[in-house]
Order: C-alpha cells, then sequence, then structure tokens
C-alpha cells in the first residue's frame, strides 16, 4: 500500500550547500526516512540538457525575479574560476 501522505522532491538544503532527494511529507513538508546527496548528478544533468538543447532556461521566482540558467561546454584544460568543488 502506498503513503499517499508522502510526496518525492529535491531540495536544496543550504547549510550543507548540497541537493537531496527523498520524500517530503504533503502536510508537514519534513524529509521522511534517508534522503540522498544528488547534487552532482542533479548538476550535471540539467547542464547536460541545456547544452543539448542549445539554449537557457528562465525560472520565474516568488518574488518577480528571474533566474536565467545556462551551461556552456569547454575543453578540460578551462578552469575558469575553478568551480570544480567536490
Amino acid at each position: 500500500m502506498q503513503n499517499t501522505n508522502l510526496e518525492y522532491r529535491v531540495g536544496d538544503i543550504p547549510l550543507s550547500g548540497r541537493l537531496y532527494a527523498g520524500f517530503v511529507r504533503k502536510d508537514s513538508g519534513k524529509w521522511e526516512g534517508t534522503a540522498r546527496d544528488v547534487t552532482d548528478q542533479a548538476l550535471a544533468a540539467v547542464g547536460q540538457k541545456l547544452v543539448r538543447e542549445g539554449r537557457h532556461r528562465l525560472i520565474p521566482l516568488p518574488d518577480g525575479r528571474m533566474l536565467r540558467l545556462s551551461a556552456e561546454m569547454t575543453d578540460p584544460d578551462v578552469t575558469e574560476g575553478a568551480d570544480a568543488q567536490h
């Protein structure tokens, strides 16, 4: 039997700076069980999708501003700003 009070979500945890996926209670918004760190997989998937589509994405924020996502493919020796954090 499936618990209809649970919803699968991916969320940003500001304290850790990581993205987690797991089940959240619809009534309280609290994580139920163990959430998995999916930061690297999620960022890679979004980046690959944006590069493949060759365009950016605009996401409306609750305060009316827009979040613009874009990705660019580079050679392995290009380390602008050393973005790789592990």
